[in-house]
């Protein structure tokens, strides 16, 4: 569980990030860099102390996993934060992601949770719901709005299926008795998402609807570098550690604890006022995460 929760404070520090960069960018281009650095420095990581970890089966699987997670899933999410929002995108996704993850687990893997662990993410869930569900957001959104909370119900699906599917890939590799570690994991997770993306990313320019960006290359440099090594790499690579000892539902769940986690990170970085209902839920989520915890 120790991964877990690193992952949500890293996933709470890209999600800074990632606000930074797609002011300066548009979202595809954003994340498509983003993703791009990523898979550099973990594909260099992977070659140098990790050669071996590679499986023919178990690769394939780890590929699908991200061209579930990261491709259709992260596209989806950025479909979804343009058009309701992202507090209401949020909230959608890791809701979603955590019981459909879990359900994969069952129906997939034959590999329940216990009642205590279901309550506690239920708790977590609640304590996100209460955090994100407050007063109306200021943010201007375009396009329909039911096809925003389609979006938003996609990537959670993604991600959670993209879970089990990971979960799936290690169980063929430890049978061949081959180590894939979390680095290696995250490497070949990202390379697909990162294929997926870059598809999408050469049609929009190829339609010529990706905006031109004046800022200096400097600075985007430097917020993409920082989203792509809290996120993709070092975060994802703590939640593939994670899936070892945890189930996806359980996994997810811990990790949906990241927007209330970036409560305070928004308050010192963005100067974001601090609502009691968002501190509720964030003790409330915490408390979840603590029980699940215990149960364990």
């Amino acid at each position: 569980m120790t991964f877990a929760i690193i992952t949500a404070a890293l996933f709470a520090f890209s999600a800074v990030f990632n606000t930074r960069i797609t002011k300066l960018l548009d979202e595809v281009t954003a994340n498509y860099y983003r993703l791009l650095v990523a898979c550099i420095i973990l594909g260099a990581l992977t070659l140098v102390f990790y050669p071996g970890s590679f499986h023919p089966e178990a690769s394939i699987w780890f590929m699908m996993s991200g061209a579930v997670g990261f491709g259709v899933g992260d596209i989806a999410l950025f479909a979804a934060f343009a058009r309701i929002g992202s507090r209401l995108t949020i909230l959608i996704n890791f809701s979603l992601s955590a019981i459909v993850g879990a359900c994969a687990d069952l129906f997939l893997l034959n590999d329940s949770i216990g009642v205590w662990q279901w309550v506690s993410i239920l708790i977590i869930l609640c304590g996100l719901s209460l955090a994100l569900l407050g007063p109306g957001s200021s943010e201007k959104m375009h396009g329909s709005f039911k096809l925003g909370i389609i979006a938003a119900t996609v990537a959670g699906i993604g991600q959670g299926v993209g879970a089990t599917i990971s979960r799936h890939a290690e169980s063929i590799a430890e049978s061949s008795g081959i180590t894939i570690n979390g680095i290696s994991q995250a490497f070949q997770r990202v390379s697909a998402g990162l294929i997926c993306l870059f598809v999408l990313w050469t049609w929009k320019r190829f339609r010529g609807t990706i905006p031109r960006h004046n800022t200096k290359k400097k600075q985007i440099s430097t917020w993409v570098l920082a989203a792509a090594v809290f996120g993709p790499v070092l975060g994802v690579s703590c939640f593939q550690q994670s899936l070892k000892t945890l189930t996806s539902g359980e996994a997810m769940a811990v990790t949906a604890t990241s927007p209330l986690l970036l409560i305070p990170l928004a308050y010192f970085f963005e100067g974001d006022r601090i609502r009691p209902l968002a501190l509720l839920g964030a003790f409330t989520g915490v408390s979840g995460v603590i029980m699940m915890a215990l149960f364990r």
